[in-house]
């Protein structure tokens, strides 16, 4: 239930849905009753639009999300049990298919595909992958189940040693979810959109920062949800004291 009332939730409160409806309603209680209240508010709505399509607030949103867990390859000399791909990554397949190989004894699980396993598994076949080395856990629809059930799954024993990849952005809400179901991972962000040879300081307009406001604005709110619910340690998650 929580996961569709989440889909639900979330059609009307991402940013750019919210403020086109809001401005589109507070435009046609404006004409159709002269409310000078109406007007201010669609004005407003459309100066936060503006702001979210020719500002990088979306970028200034994203910085701390990414730069939560600092990137680190694995030690060669202690080479990690398994990994866990989570679905959304874009290029965490390729990653993966890289990685096995400098690690040929580690586990392997794809964790919330769904529908897309034929599609995942010809991908990384295709990038020299082995299939046989693939365990699929198809069962998760959000990020705490991806750690209930890979925790299940793989049953990790203390001492063990876990690459959790996914995006860099979603990596702190991640790491939380897996650190409540008692599974320690260690994190392997991919992705970094903030991270790349221009940073942060070159950034789209318009439909492209709104895109990358609403995906900010979305973990974000993830955050908070799920530490409302339980469902991560703390409101934001980040490394643990060594």
């Amino acid at each position: 239930m929580t996961y569709y009332v989440s889909k639900v939730f979330w059609l009307l409160a991402a940013p750019t849905n919210a403020l086109v409806l809001i401005s589109a309603i507070a435009a046609l209680w404006a004409v159709l009753g002269s409310s000078k209240c109406a007007a201010w508010l669609a004005a407003a709505a459309t100066c936060v639009l503006v702001i979210g399509a020719f500002t990088p607030i979306g970028i200034a949103l994203t910085v701390p999300l990414e730069n939560r867990f600092a990137f680190s390859p694995p030690d060669s000399k202690d080479p990690p049990d398994g990994i866990i791909l989570l679905a959304g990554s874009v290029h965490g397949v390729a990653l993966v298919s890289r990685l096995i190989k400098d690690y040929p004894k580690a586990r392997l699980i794809f964790s919330g595909f769904g529908g897309r396993n034929n599609e995942l598994i010809q991908s990384f076949t295709n990038l020299g992958g082995d299939p046989e080395r693939i365990n699929m856990q198809s069962q998760s629809r959000t990020t705490f189940e991806d750690a209930l059930y890979s925790a299940a799954l793989l049953k990790p024993k203390p001492g063990e040693r876990w690459l959790l990849v996914t995006s860099a952005m979603h990596m702190p809400r991640a790491v939380g979810c897996f650190r409540v179901a008692g599974f320690q991972v260690e994190p392997y962000p991919v992705d970094s959109f903030t991270g790349g040879p221009s940073g942060p300081f070159l950034f789209d307009i318009g439909s492209s920062a709104l895109f990358q406001f609403d995906r900010a604005v979305k973990e974000w709110i993830g955050l908070i949800a799920y530490r409302l619910m339980g469902k991560t340690d703390v409101l934001f998650p980040g490394p643990k004291p060594a």
